[in-house]
């Protein structure tokens, strides 16, 4: 039976939730469903496939409507931007059978909406998303996330994840059962990410970086607080191997890590090759993956190395790597002599830390999962 299937979010920008919801999306076009991406921002750095309906809701456009500027009362702004929402999905796609809302801000504005059958998408831990609100204004912060993710059920990427939404702001059975929080992983199209590792382009452009076959470490991150890049290219100036180490995406802290590359006499060795659209050649292509983040939601790119056969090491932050490795491939958040012993310890014997991608990560597989998920919720409803 074809379900009509919504996914909102900011804009598909090119990071791991954006990579979610184009990957679920293309799942349930094959599974015969109506799907439809609605966002705030007609920002594309994701393809579509050509059967997923394409819908853009300007959220500036309704501050100047409702006459609201967008240092306005944020709670006003939100309703009138849910409003919107729902006004556009109701005369244009209609009552969707599951809507995913995905990213906190979208979370946000959609406690406002009146819309049925919504799933809020938790993509990180809020304890660590929200640690400085929480230190300078606790109690304020714990009743707007209840405000937030009280509105509608809640689905986390990793068990971790789950378990700090439930102690972070309390549910109990009188107002969220246990039915009502559940976790799903994020979906690993690996079919998909093995094809475009094959782009010829791509290829050719790395080899004018002078990176030959499995003779490089990477590295695929925005450069913010949370990634971590610090930690990395302290413990990389500290091994023993002769590998460059490429650094793959864009942030504000681009042009310090730099600096920093020269402050440890490795210039020489570190490429920073931007944001790449198809990263998956280079990631083919590498001898080692690394993740150093301080916390993650999941870590898609784990998932993206083990479904390409490469050798991944991470740091044992909360809460998604500890659940996709096993415990030699984790070192702890600081140690940069731990992390640097690992990335040499790797490299003298790949094979022992190639991990299978598992394959209920499979994008049908997860599909599945949150159709049960919508189904259980509607079913609980007709019950009450």
């Amino acid at each position: 039976m074809s379900a009509t299937i919504l996914f909102i979010l900011k804009a598909l920008e090119g990071r791991g939730a954006e990579r979610m919801v184009t990957t679920l999306a293309s799942a349930y076009v094959k599974m015969g469903h109506s799907v439809h991406i609605l966002c705030l921002e007609n920002t594309q750095d994701m393809p579509l496939d050509a059967d997923v309906h394409y819908h853009v809701v300007p959220y500036d456009k309704v501050f100047s409507e409702q006459n609201l500027a967008p240092n306005s009362e944020q709670a006003q702004a939100y309703a009138a931007v849910a409003q919107r929402i729902d006004d556009h999905v109701l005369s244009q796609i209609g009552t969707p059978d599951l809507i995913l809302a995905n990213i906190y801000k979208i979370n946000w504005i959609m406690a406002y909406s009146q819309l049925p059958n919504i799933v809020n998408v938790l993509h990180t831990a809020l304890s660590k998303q929200f640690q400085t609100q929480l230190s300078e204004s606790y109690l304020q912060t714990i009743n707007h996330l209840k405000m937030v993710y009280g509105a509608h059920p809640c689905s986390c990427v990793s068990a971790g994840a789950r378990e700090d939404l439930l102690t972070l702001i309390g549910h109990n059975p009188n107002n969220m059962t246990s039915h009502k929080t559940t976790t799903i992983y994020n979906p690993c199209a690996a079919d998909d990410i093995r094809h475009a590792a094959t782009a010829l382009s791509i290829i050719e452009e790395y080899e004018e970086y002078g990176l030959t076959n499995n003779g490089y470490i990477i590295h695929v991150a925005s450069f913010d607080t949370m990634k971590n890049h610090r930690d990395l290219l302290q413990a990389y100036a500290k091994t023993e191997c002769t590998l460059p180490l490429v650094l793959v995406g864009k942030g504000k802290l681009e042009e310090e890590m730099k600096q920093l590359v020269l402050e440890l006499n490795i210039g020489e060795r570190v490429k920073f090759l931007g944001f790449q659209s198809n990263p998956y050649p280079l990631i083919a292509a590498a001898a080692l993956m690394v993740l150093t983040s301080t916390f993650e939601g999941f870590g898609y790119v784990i998932v993206e190395a083990q479904a390409l056969g490469v050798p991944v090491i991470s740091t044992d932050c909360p809460f998604g790597p500890r659940e996709l490795l096993p415990a030699r491939s984790l070192v702890p958040i600081g140690d940069i002599e731990g992390l640097a012993t690992l990335i040499d310890k790797v490299l003298d014997d790949p094979k022992n830390y190639i991990v299978p991608l598992n394959q209920q990560l499979l994008p049908n597989s997860i599909a599945q999962q949150y159709l049960e998920f919508g189904s259980v919720l509607n079913s609980s409803d007709d019950e009450c």
